[in-house]
């Protein structure tokens, strides 16, 4: 049997040498960045080969965009920046990239912290791992500030083209902490982000949260109030985000329609449970902060009309009456009156207001009272409205006397006839 010679084994020999499989690497930069290149072409194939490539044609482009080019469509587009963008190897290798988690600590942190981009501080703060909703608040806020300090015309354009609650939101993806509702905790945290999530137009990242809690809505125990005022967190803070500043609700007004919507087969009660706090918000907004606001579509105060049962179930007919007297296009003051006559009939069999006094429903109440009265004088229903300012007088006498000024300039500047408003006294 033949048997090999243990010296052999170890014994260098010249002849193999032209066999080697590794030669050294490349010394210079070319020879570098030529293996650089092969290397990538030849990952991006296996790639490619694995998850597919789509690149467009020059033959599937439409006639109309054929016609709508100058040249007529002669000439070839050569592939853009566009079409590299669909590679999966660049879209991948984009992802990890751009990872918060990865960046590196910034060359700018020395300078005083006055004088730096709050969103600098972020991306330090999450390179370092100590990123937590609470510091993501005070980045939000502060960047906030520095919009708001700048004097811009549009606050939520500036917002949006920071482009920090798009930071932001990456963070919590790459972390994990957006696989859960949890962080809807920290209200402040909420608040703030959901402002830049609605001015960054990413709504749609919102509704998979909200579609998240309507889910387990229904498996948490009946006794469990803190833990369902958590899950309907997401649709509250949204619907407020729509609603924040000198903005139309038309937007707020049809978010609440859109959860609607997604609560088929839930029971009248967790309807009211859901819809019911952004619901009796958006009231308020409506009746009570409407002077700032450009005025709602029909439509779209329609679709919130029609929630009104689903808002509240004690005080619906104040809300019934109340929103159709301020209806954009078909305001009218017939529910005003009959719930008006409704609460004096109460009051005068107990010789006392219906609603205690300081109460955010008597201040409602009041409001009510002012708005049908302004709307009976436009339109000359003098009978009316001095029935309406006499039901003021007996029932609120203090109350009026407090805001008379204001109520008075405000009414006066609005009405349509400025003698029928003197002609009635508030004292």
């Amino acid at each position: 049997m033949f048997r090999p010679s243990y010296a052999l084994l170890f014994k260098p020999m010249p002849a193999l040498n032209k066999f080697i499989l590794h030669p050294p690497l490349p010394l210079n930069p070319r020879e570098s960045k030529q293996l650089l290149n092969l290397l990538s072409t030849s990952f991006r194939r296996t790639l490619d080969s694995e998850h597919g490539f789509f690149r467009p044609e020059p033959q599937e482009e439409t006639a109309a965009e054929s016609i709508a080019r100058p040249n007529g469509g002669a000439k070839k587009r050569r592939a853009s920046l566009s079409d590299l963008d669909q590679r999966p190897t660049d879209r991948h290798l984009r992802t990890i990239l751009t990872n918060p988690l990865f960046r590196g600590p910034s060359t700018s942190r020395d300078r005083p912290l006055s004088t730096r981009d709050p969103m600098e501080v972020f991306d330090e703060a999450v390179a370092k791992g100590i990123m937590n909703t609470h510091h993501a608040q005070a980045c939000l806020m502060a960047k906030k500030m520095k919009i708001l300090q700048s004097s811009v015309p549009n606050v939520r354009e500036s917002m949006k083209d920071s482009g920090a609650g798009r930071k932001v939101l990456s963070w919590l993806v790459s972390s994990g902490t957006a696989n859960k509702n949890e962080f809807f905790r920290d209200k402040e945290f909420s608040k703030i982000f959901m402002e830049y999530i609605v001015a960054e137009e990413l709504q749609e990242v919102a509704w998979r949260w909200i579609r998240r809690a309507f889910r387990d809505y229904s498996k948490l125990p009946k006794h469990s109030e803190d833990g369902k005022q958590h899950l309907i967190a997401p649709l509250i803070y949204l619907i407020r985000a729509e609603a924040f500043g000198p903005v139309t609700l038309d937007a707020a007004y049809l978010c609440l329609s859109r959860a609607a919507g997604y609560l088929a087969g839930f029971s009248s009660t967790e309807m009211i449970n859901i819809i019911g706090p952004p619901g009796r918000y958006l009231s308020h907004e409506t009746t009570m902060s409407r002077f700032h606001r450009p005025p709602a579509s029909g439509s779209a105060f329609d679709s919130f009309i029609a929630l009104v049962p689903v808002i509240t179930a004690i005080n619906a007919n104040y809300h019934f009456a109340h929103l159709k007297l301020l209806h954009p296009d078909h305001p009218s003051a017939d529910s005003a009156l009959t719930y008006l006559k409704m609460l004096d009939a109460w009051q005068t069999v107990h010789a006392s207001p219906r609603y205690k006094s300081g109460t955010t429903m008597e201040n409602r109440v009041i409001q009510l009272s002012l708005d049908a009265a302004k709307y009976l004088l436009e339109r000359e229903r003098l009978h009316d409205a001095q029935w309406v300012m006499q039901y003021l007088r007996t029932y609120y006498p203090k109350q009026l006397g407090v805001a008379r000024k204001e109520q008075l300039k405000q009414a006066k500047a609005e009405a349509a006839s400025l003698q029928l408003l003197e002609g009635l006294s508030f004292t």
